[in-house]
């Protein structure tokens, strides 16, 4: 197991507060504005987590059952109907984010050892491992939280 999974898990136990604290700041009238063009809203960053968190609860339970893995790729809009996240309730998803959080947080503390050695397959990954999909999930916690950051601080967006 390697050295910062304690700080990782530390981190991914702050995002569902940071998140709740950095929505609250966003005016309602801004968080289903979609201020670029075929890209998400605050809202669809918001929400996404609950949708991640109930995926990546059930890829580690699978660590935790499995001899080898497989996963599949979630791409939202490609693999989900495209106003899917649109349709989630902001307030609900947001709580069962936390609570989901809290699951899989007390999941992970059952990965053994040699759960951790595990390498899955997944269909756009050389190598997934438990480490690996805990550390991917803080990265993904941090992109969608600078993006609703973005698009709450942000003047004018340039149009990409």
């Amino acid at each position: 197991m390697n050295n910062d999974i304690n700080d990782i898990l530390s981190a991914l136990k702050k995002t569902p507060r940071i998140l709740r604290n950095l929505v609250a700041n966003v005016d309602a009238e801004l968080l289903n504005e979609h201020r670029v063009p075929g890209k998400w809203c605050a809202h669809e960053h918001a929400v996404h987590f609950a949708k991640v968190e109930t995926l990546v609860i059930g890829r580690i339970r699978k660590f935790l059952t499995e001899k080898t893995p497989e996963f599949k790729s979630y791409v939202p809009g490609t693999t989900t109907p495209p106003d899917e996240l649109m349709k989630l309730d902001l307030k609900e998803s947001l709580k069962k984010f936390t609570r989901d959080r809290k699951t899989l947080l007390g999941l992970i503390k059952q990965l053994r050892p040699k759960d951790w050695r595990k390498n899955a397959t997944h269909q756009n990954f050389k190598s997934f491992t438990p480490y690996i999909a805990i550390r991917h999930l803080l990265m993904h916690d941090y992109v969608h939280l600078y993006r609703i950051e973005e698009l709450l601080l942000v003047k004018n967006i340039p149009k990409k």
